[in-house]
């Protein structure tokens, strides 16, 4: 009976770790699906398909800018993107530099996503004010 509970006690002490390790690397997980949210009359769509990319569209009536961009995770968990592609239609008030680059937390909780703490190279309190906020869970179209 004593063998039995010190093998269980000796397995408890090396599961804990690894069950520890899977719950953080559950949280530190990419972002994945379809995220949308308004900001002065222009949708803005976050679309992460796959692991390591963005793709975000912002339309405004006819116009519309879409950037594709790599993404990578940081040790504190923050999302560092770099701009691969700039699409611009229209008339879009914005322009967006082919260097641009930005970090920003991404947090997930059932259909609503929050991102935070946004960094950016350039027009950081712009994009700041336009991204920052509460997303909802889009329609994959």
């Amino acid at each position: 009976m004593l063998r039995w509970f010190t093998a269980l006690l000796f397995a408890a002490f090396i599961a804990a770790p690894v069950l520890a390790d899977d719950k953080k690397n559950a949280e530190k997980a990419a972002p994945t699906g379809i995220w949308a949210k308004e900001h002065n009359g222009a949708n803005i769509r976050m679309n992460f398909a796959k692991k390591d990319e963005l793709t975000m569209t912002v339309e405004a009536g006819d116009a519309s800018l879409t950037i594709v961009m790599n993404l990578k995770e940081d040790k504190d968990g923050a999302i560092k993107a770099t701009t691969v592609k700039v699409t611009k239609t229209g008339d879009f008030p914005v322009d967006v530099k082919k260097d641009f680059e930005c970090s920003f937390k991404f947090k997930i909780d059932g259909k609503t996503a929050k991102l935070s703490d946004l960094k950016a190279n350039d027009n950081e309190d712009q994009t700041k004010d336009a991204l920052e906020g509460t997303y909802e869970k889009a329609e994959d179209k």
